[in-house]
């Protein structure tokens, strides 16, 4: 009987072939990463009534806020900017706002790939510290009659504060905006006296819900 031997033989792929894969392997584990990525916009418009000198727009995840996108422009109340995103693993982005009076507005969670922004002074941060209340009333004369005097007081108060028209007059058909802040809660008494001494109280308005409109039916 003949005994035939055969040899076995290793055979190890080239530096190239595996350079070549390794590279295909790579590939594979980026694409969805960096099909993932997210480049868009957020347009945001200022309809707060005071100018914004400052805005940021940071990524959902982030610890701190991002440089301020307006550099050395400011967003005027009733225009809008576009800030463009690229880059970014998620369109999930907080945004902040100063303006002029350096009060903040500030949104979290927002989804610029699916809504952008409108800005108004109903949107204002509360400061922790003051815990307290801040926002504006519009009071419109509908009385038929010019209003002189006109007062704003907090519902606890004892007495009503001083007149916020000052020196000017609320003419029949228009509307002023008064700004209040620092009070416990959004509830208030107003009162106005127009040119023949009559005089229009409302109390426990809730300024934060409504505005006002003063018309004859509210005479004393």
């Amino acid at each position: 009987m003949q005994l035939i031997y055969r040899r076995s033989f290793a055979v190890f792929p080239s530096p190239g072939y595996v350079f070549t894969k390794l590279f295909l392997i790579l590939s594979l584990l980026l694409l969805p990463v960096l099909a993932s990525a997210f480049d868009g916009y957020i347009d945001i418009k200022n309809e707060t009534g005071y100018d914004v000198y400052y805005v940021y727009v940071s990524p959902g995840n982030s610890d701190s806020w991002e440089e301020d996108v307006l550099g050395d422009d400011i967003l005027v109340d009733g225009e809008e900017v576009r800030i463009t995103l690229e880059g970014y693993k998620s369109s999930i982005f907080d945004v902040r706002l100063v303006d002029e009076d350096e009060d903040t507005y500030t949104f979290y969670g927002i989804d610029v790939a699916l809504e952008d922004l409108t800005v108004t002074l109903d949107d204002m941060d509360v400061d922790s510290d003051s815990d307290g209340f801040e926002g504006y009333v519009e009071v419109t004369n509908d009385t038929g009659y010019d209003i002189y005097y006109l007062y704003v007081s907090h519902d606890d108060s004892a007495s009503w504060e001083e007149d916020v028209l000052g020196d000017d007059i609320l003419e029949s058909g228009e509307t002023i905006r008064v700004d209040v802040s620092g009070y416990p809660d959004s509830i208030f008494d107003i009162k106005a006296e127009d040119e023949d001494g009559d005089t229009y109280t409302r109390y426990n308005v809730d300024i934060a819900a409504q505005d006002l409109t003063l018309t004859l039916d509210d005479l004393d």
